[in-house]
């Protein structure tokens, strides 16, 4: 957390997230939490990015 600059509440809105069950697109897509980014594929999330990098695919909500 430190080492990315993560903060503690926007890891909470992840977890928030990840429990609404929430349907991703096909293809690649990003999420943004504030501090970062969750990048994925499918159903599947892939890489975090740090704030300030560039994301790949579509946004979602």
């Amino acid at each position: 957390m430190e080492e990315r600059q993560i903060s503690l509440d926007d890891l909470r809105l992840l977890q928030t997230w990840v429990k609404s069950e929430p349907q991703a697109p096909d293809g690649d897509w990003y999420k943004d939490f504030g501090s970062f980014l969750l990048c994925g594929t499918g159903e599947y999330p892939k890489t975090v990015l740090a704030r300030g990098m560039k994301p790949f695919g579509k946004a979602i909500q």
